[in-house]
């Protein structure tokens, strides 16, 4: 299915997208079909992509906004429920606090022994005797 390269055909996607912006952790929207959340995913995909193009044209490249669009930080997924709906999910990519620590100067960096490399070149040659 060919795809409108207006961004004015997305109002619907710019709607759902910029919603799961400002929700906590994104927002998701129900299809009856497969085809349809596909099919919804990829116009939504469509319009972040046209939306970047809009950018880099109105932002002087340098800044922040050049050729980027606020709804990459968006991840689109599609999961169907045990009711048989399939839900698009545009989810927010975060990390918590807990799980990211700085690196301690005094730990050494990692060090690989000379049987360690030994052990994972390819030495299938050296058990080949003539026959």
């Amino acid at each position: 299915m060919a795809l409108s390269n207006s961004i004015l055909a997305y109002a619907d996607c710019s709607e759902f997208l910029e919603r799961a912006l400002d929700a906590e952790r994104g927002a998701r929207i129900p299809f009856l079909a497969e085809t349809e959340a596909r099919y919804w995913r990829m116009r939504c995909n469509q319009f972040r992509t046209l939306h970047r193009e809009q950018n880099r044209q109105i932002h002087e490249i340098g800044t922040k906004m050049h050729g980027v669009s606020e709804y990459d930080e968006l991840t689109m997924t599609i999961k169907q429920s045990s009711d048989g709906y399939f839900w698009v999910y545009a989810q927010k990519r975060t990390i918590r606090a807990g799980d990211i620590e700085e690196i301690p100067i005094e730990e050494a960096p990692l060090q690989i022994t000379q049987d360690e490399i030994r052990m994972l070149e390819d030495h299938s040659d050296d058990d080949q005797t003539p026959a």
